[in-house]
Order: structure tokens, then C-alpha cells, then sequence
């Protein structure tokens, strides 16, 4: 009879939190495009952590019956399909309901993992990395070769005397052929001389000559070229990087809830080039009639007010990219939301095109609440009318994309959205060939 060993029970708990742990991810994707758009998550200061809560999974349990002997057991009185029972609930969570609800509760989730999660959810691919010359991450010193002059520190001691003994056996050869004297008498005569070739040969010539080595043993002879040093050359390691332009229009027609829309989207945005690229940074710019950089704190709460003027943002960009991130090093991303009133939208558009013509990595323009599905607010009928786009639906949903260009605006009218808008301006196929 086979005796069949069972895993320890601290084993089985394991397989059973890993499992369990799997189930909670397979929730989490399931919400992914509400949790997206999340407020708690898109303002937190660090993101290393955060909570998303899920609805609580029924695991099946036996409960022990009470009572009388033969209680709990059989069908009892009822009819199929009807109810015996409901777990009260307060419906989801920040919602209030008058029916019953489902318990949810809060689980811990790495940000990085979630960020994979909507990776791997959005179908979203690596973005191709730039490297340039002056993108210098570290400097440091390596042995690259060997050369004949250098420092006493770098000397090869063993290739050294590999060529100093190559020179003694061809002296040696030279003095037996010119002498006619033997192998022994040849190697005392270049002892007695110290190595140099002509003494040991005018010695070995002259009556005077006489032995004193009776025992053959080469050694090296070193002549300045023989010599042998490590060759030291810099070794530079050149790490991506990348900037993010995030401007966003602050006049008086783009209310809170626009801004958060747009804050969510920027937010994940960010978050996924991090992940892809070795140092990231991000310049925020406001904008009404007038552009301004500011902090991240301020770029979220700050409203200007006064008309729109989207160009004013682009150029405020641009001079950025002349003074601090040339795009022969950087991988430009510039991202624009605003919700598409504009004073001067083909001064916008002709701007908009002198950034993509310098060679960005990426222009994308969310356009926020737009007041009509059905015709084009006056920014994005500029960037029809002045860029050479196409535009599609998906899913009932707007993308206006270049035909040869990293130019991509979608329609943003609700926060479900957000998801939507992040699948499209993360598509590496249409980035590719920005990203050399």
C-alpha cells in the first residue's frame, strides 16, 4: 500500500494565501478603469502603497447546527428560486442606497504593481528608449587593452616578461648564428653583459673571452618597447530620460471636476514613463490667456480665470526645451488638457506643429468635457484643419490621431474615459517611430 506523504499544513497556508492573493488581483483588474480614476490614489503624495477597496469574496464554510437533534438538515419548507436570506450591506462604497448592499473591504497594493496591472490590462507594450550623447549617468574607469607606455601602477608584469624573454632567445639566436659558438656560451655572454646584444657579442669575438655560467637558464631582457601596461580608458554608462510638459488650461470655464479628469489622466501618464525610463522629470505649466510654470500643488489648485490662450503654453514649453531639454537627449512627451475654448486656436495648432516638427517623442491633447459630442470645439477644429489627422470612433469614443506624425487628441466625458484615453496615448505602435 503506498503511503502518500501530505504537505505540511504551514505549506498549505501558503498555497492558500497565494491563491486567495490571486483572486484579490483578478478583482482589482476587473476595476481597474474605475480604480484608475480613483481620487485617493491620484493624490497621494508618494504612491508606494495603496488601498483599493474590493468586494469581500464568499468563501465556503460548514457551520455546526443548533438545536434539537436533525436541525439545519434537508430542504424545509420553500419553493425554488426563493430567497432565505441576504447578507445586509450599505451598498458600495461613498454610495448611499436604500436596498441591501455587498460588504466590501479595503486590500494593500503596490503602486508599481498596479501600474503593471494597467499595463498588462491596456495591452500597453514598453515605449522604445532614446539614448544620447550627453545623457551621462555614470563615469568610471575599466581595463579596455594593453599598450606600451604608462604608468608603473598599470604594469602587465606577466606580458612584461613574456616579451622580454621573446627578445633574450632572439639575441641568443642571433649571437649562435654570428659567433658559431654554442647555446651555453651565447647565454653566459649576455649574463656577463647584462642583456646587451652588442657587448656579448664583441665579448664572445675577443681573445679574452672567458666562461663563467656553466648552467643554462634564460631570462628576460627588457628593452623599453617590451614593456607592457594596462590600458585605462573611461567607461561611460548612458542612462534614457525623459520629460513631461503637463499643461492644462486654468480658465474660468475649466471647473473642478474638469481639472480632476484631467489631473487622473496626467497622473498615470507620469507614472508609466517611470517605469520605462531611468530619471523622469515633469514641468508643470498653467495656462489662461498667459502661461506660467509652477509647482505640482499649484498646477492642481491654482485658477487663473481670465480667456484662453493655449499658444502661450506651447511657446512657454518650447523655450524650455532651447534652454534646459534639447531633444537630441530627451524624450519629449507634452501633454495639453483644456476644454477646447480658445481665443486664438490656429495660433495654438501652428505652434503645436513647430514642437512635433522638432522632433518630440509625443503631443497629445485631452480635450475635457467638450460641450457637444457632435461638433468640434474651436481647439481641436484648428488641429483638424492646420495637422494632418484622421479621426475614428472607439467605442464611442473620439481619437483624432496624426497620419505621420506623434500627434494624438481624444474626447475625455467622463471618468471611465480616463481608461480609455491612457490605452490610446500609451500605443507604442503609434509612438514607435519618435522613439529612436
Amino acid at each position: 500500500m503506498p503511503i502518500i506523504r501530505s504537505d505540511p499544513v504551514a505549506q498549505k497556508g501558503k498555497k492558500d494565501a497565494a491563491r486567495h492573493r490571486e483572486k484579490q488581483k483578478d478583482a482589482i483588474r476587473r476595476q481597474l478603469p474605475e480604480i484608475i480614476a480613483r481620487e485617493s490614489i491620484i493624490t497621494s503624495k508618494k504612491g508606494k502603497i495603496v488601498k483599493v477597496p474590493i468586494r469581500i469574496m464568499d468563501i465556503p464554510h460548514f457551520r455546526p447546527a443548533q438545536g434539537s437533534a436533525g436541525a439545519g438538515v434537508g430542504q424545509g419548507k420553500g419553493k425554488a428560486g426563493g430567497v432565505i436570506g441576504r447578507r445586509p450591506g450599505t451598498g458600495k462604497p461613498g454610495e448611499a442606497g436604500d436596498r441591501p448592499g455587498e460588504e466590501y473591504l479595503e486590500t494593500e497594493i503596490e503602486m508599481e504593481e498596479l501600474i503593471e496591472m494597467m499595463i498588462e490590462d491596456l495591452g500597453l507594450p514598453r515605449l522604445e528608449e532614446r539614448k544620447g550623447e550627453g545623457m551621462v549617468a555614470e563615469t568610471r574607469f575599466k581595463i579596455r587593452g594593453i599598450q606600451k607606455t604608462g604608468p608603473w601602477v598599470l604594469l602587465d608584469k606577466r606580458r612584461s616578461a613574456r616579451e622580454g624573454l621573446r627578445r633574450f632567445w632572439e639575441f641568443l639566436h642571433y649571437l649562435v648564428k654570428e659567433t658559431g659558438r654554442d647555446e651555453l656560451a651565447c647565454f653566459d655572454a649576455l649574463e656577463q653583459t647584462d642583456g646587451i646584444l652588442a657587448d656579448a657579442l664583441e665579448l664572445l669575438k675577443s681573445g679574452a673571452y672567458a666562461p663563467i655560467h656553466t648552467v643554462f637558464e634564460p631570462f628576460p631582457i627588457f628593452y623599453p618597447d617590451d614593456l607592457r601596461f594596462l590600458e585605462q580608458k573611461k567607461d561611460i554608462e548612458y542612462h534614457s530620460q525623459a520629460v513631461v510638459f503637463a499643461l492644462m488650461d486654468t480658465s474660468g470655464s475649466m471647473t473642478d471636476k474638469k481639472k480632476y479628469l484631467a489631473r487622473s489622466a496626467l497622473f498615470w501618464l507620469a507614472a508609466f514613463l517611470r517605469t520605462i525610463y531611468e530619471r523622469v522629470e515633469i514641468r508643470f505649466i498653467i495656462h489662461d490667456a498667459r502661461a506660467e510654470v509652477v509647482e505640482e500643488e499649484e498646477f492642481f489648485k491654482k485658477v487663473l480665470g481670465g480667456g484662453t490662450r493655449a499658444w502661450t503654453a506651447y511657446e512657454l514649453a518650447g523655450g524650455l526645451m532651447d534652454s534646459e531639454y534639447p531633444v537630441s537627449e530627451w524624450n519629449i512627451y507634452l501633454w495639453h488638457f483644456s476644454d477646447g475654448e480658445d481665443f486664438e486656436p490656429a495660433r495654438a495648432a501652428l505652434e503645436a506643429k513647430k514642437l512635433i516638427e522638432r522632433g518630440i517623442s509625443m503631443f497629445g491633447y485631452g480635450e475635457i468635457e467638450p460641450s457637444s459630442s457632435h461638433s468640434d470645439s474651436a481647439l481641436l477644429a484648428a488641429f483638424k484643419e492646420i495637422l494632418d489627422v484622421q479621426v475614428h470612433w472607439k467605442e464611442g469614443f473620439m481619437v483624432v490621431a496624426g497620419r505621420d506624425m506623434p500627434f494624438l487628441a481624444v474626447a475625455i466625458q467622463k471618468k471611465e474615459h480616463v481608461h480609455l484615453a491612457l490605452r490610446e496615448f500609451l500605443d507604442k505602435e503609434r509612438w514607435g517611430h519618435a522613439t529612436k
